[in-house]
């Protein structure tokens, strides 16, 4: 998972704790180095105290060693190198020592009179284990460790009280400017360190929310093309994909309205066309009545009669219309049975047959089912057969067109039923347009002067209606098959609900 995806939340507190981290870090390991540059190695930590408290001179630094040694000699086991570390730092500050046991001498300083050191520092002894005498002249301790039995002389001429030439301020002003170095060196740190997460939160959080920004304000002004680029998976990335979906619904929605604008205006020009035709008619016929052309009965009687059958089709087409209308509002009711659709077609093409082959179209149907019960309305699943037969006669080729309806199992809890004919049949590209609500082309079989173009467009939504499938594809060698799947009765719910 990338530093990227973390959810916002984690990242700010992320940031937050590193700005407090790295100076937090910076000062413990310049705190931990300065401890163990103290702690190893042959160190005169009095050195270091006179460094630190300058103002002291030598006197805490030497009474510090002196307490120090002290600890050594009771802690002595025959091991003399602590009680000779502490005695070099002794001898660094100008003091002599010399420390022996009752058995033998054990260490002087060098090219010093031993016995006169120890006259010397025996003279303040006078009871007890240690004395020390500490005067502006100089420093003079004895010790007798009651453990180990260890000696004890230091001596030299260190007065109590340093002058001028021990006090030096200057190592304590650097150590002042070295304390106010790493404390800039600190908040520096602290401020790069800011800087830098504040940068990086900047690319991480404001880059992609005015990235958003802008696609917002471009989905505003109705651009739908261009997708929300989601670069994480975040709260940020979560809000790019519902922006995402969001430009995709209105994208549909957009394509969708100027769908229908498209489907209104060739409405329009349909309706306009197939009105305009029988009307004319109409109104040619009845002036030839009224200007005396039709000037037989035989003649005035046809001219009645091209009136009424111009009137019986504009009355059809606005029944069709109409019905589209509703069924695309859902406004049609649908009275549910449950019918063998086998038995049904069979029944409907016994009974009309004969009427469509006086027309030109010979009508067979096929099956390998005995029964076959969908859930069905009789009255638009007749309109459903009609409309299909009806479109195949009109755009048969030749004197007597064909027409063969098969009803199988398709094996998926549905039955298939294909209308194939030998028409002129349609070009692959035009396949999906056939059912779209006023399309027109003669290319799709759907000439102004053969229909309304809504035959199949009502077809599909009653097919809809009863919960199948349409489609169409071509017929070999030549022609167009309708398929429809329809569901089968036991799978269907039989409490349907008007449409």
């Amino acid at each position: 998972m990338q530093l990227r995806d973390w959810p916002l939340r984690k990242r700010l507190l992320f940031s937050n704790f590193i700005m407090i981290y790295i100076p937090v870090l910076f000062t413990v390991v310049v705190s931990i180095a300065i401890f163990l540059a103290l702690q190893f190695g042959n160190i005169n930590r009095a050195n270091i105290i006179s460094f630190i408290w300058p103002e002291s001179g030598q006197n805490l630094s030497i009474q510090f060693e002196l307490s120090r040694l002290r600890v050594r000699a009771d802690q002595y086991d025959g091991d003399m190198d602590p009680l000779l570390l502490v005695a070099d730092h002794l001898e660094d500050q100008g003091l002599d020592v010399s420390i022996w046991s009752d058995t033998e001498d054990l260490y002087d300083t060098p090219d010093i009179d031993r016995d006169y050191l120890r006259y010397r520092v025996m003279l303040v002894y006078q009871q007890g284990h240690a004395a020390l005498n500490w005067t502006s002249s100089g420093l003079r301790f004895y010790y007798i460790s009651p453990s180990s039995g260890i000696h004890l002389a230091v001596a030299g001429a260190i007065p109590l009280y340093p002058d001028g030439g021990y006090i030096d301020l200057s190592s304590k002003t650097v150590f002042k400017v070295a304390f106010a170095v790493m404390a800039l060196l600190t908040v520096l740190l602290t401020l790069i360190v800011g800087l830098a997460l504040s940068r990086w939160m900047a690319l991480q959080i404001v880059g992609p929310v005015e990235k958003l920004r802008n696609m917002a304000d471009a989905i505003s002004q109705g651009d739908f093309d261009h997708p929300v680029p989601i670069l994480s998976h975040d709260e940020i990335g979560d809000t790019c994909q519902a922006f995402e979906k969001m430009r995709l619904q209105l994208r549909a929605a957009r394509d969708t309205r100027d769908k229908y604008d498209q489907n209104r205006k060739e409405l329009l020009a349909g309706i306009s066309h197939d009105l305009s035709t029988p009307l004319t008619k109409i109104e040619g016929y009845a002036s030839g009545i009224r200007d005396g052309i039709a000037n037989t009965p035989e003649k005035e009687a046809h001219y009645l009669d091209m009136i009424v059958d111009t009137s019986h089709h504009m009355a059809s087409l606005v029944r069709t219309l109409f019905l589209f209308s509703k069924l695309d509002l859902g406004q049609v009711p649908f009275h549910w049975e449950r019918v063998d659709v086998c038995a049904y077609i069979k029944d409907y093409i016994s009974e009309q047959a004969g009427h469509f082959r006086e027309q030109g179209l010979d009508i067979t149907f096929q099956s390998p089912l005995d029964q076959a019960f969908i859930a069905m309305d009789r009255q638009q699943f007749q309109r459903v057969l009609e409309n299909i037969i009806g479109n195949s006669l009109k755009y048969k080729d030749q004197a007597v067109g064909h027409l063969t309806l098969t009803l199988t199992d398709s094996g998926e809890g549905s039955y298939l039923l294909s209308f194939a004919d030998d028409g002129c049949g349609v070009d692959d590209s035009e396949l999906p347009k056939l059912f779209e609500s006023f399309y027109r082309t003669d290319k799709a079989r759907t000439n102004v002067a053969k229909g309304s173009g809504l035959g199949l467009a009502v077809v599909q939504q009653i097919v809809q209606a009863m919960k199948g499938q349409i489609w169409a594809q071509a017929t070999v060698p030549k022609g167009l098959t309708i398929c429809i799947t329809l569901p089968k009765g036991e799978s269907i719910n039989e409490t349907h609900l008007d449409y």
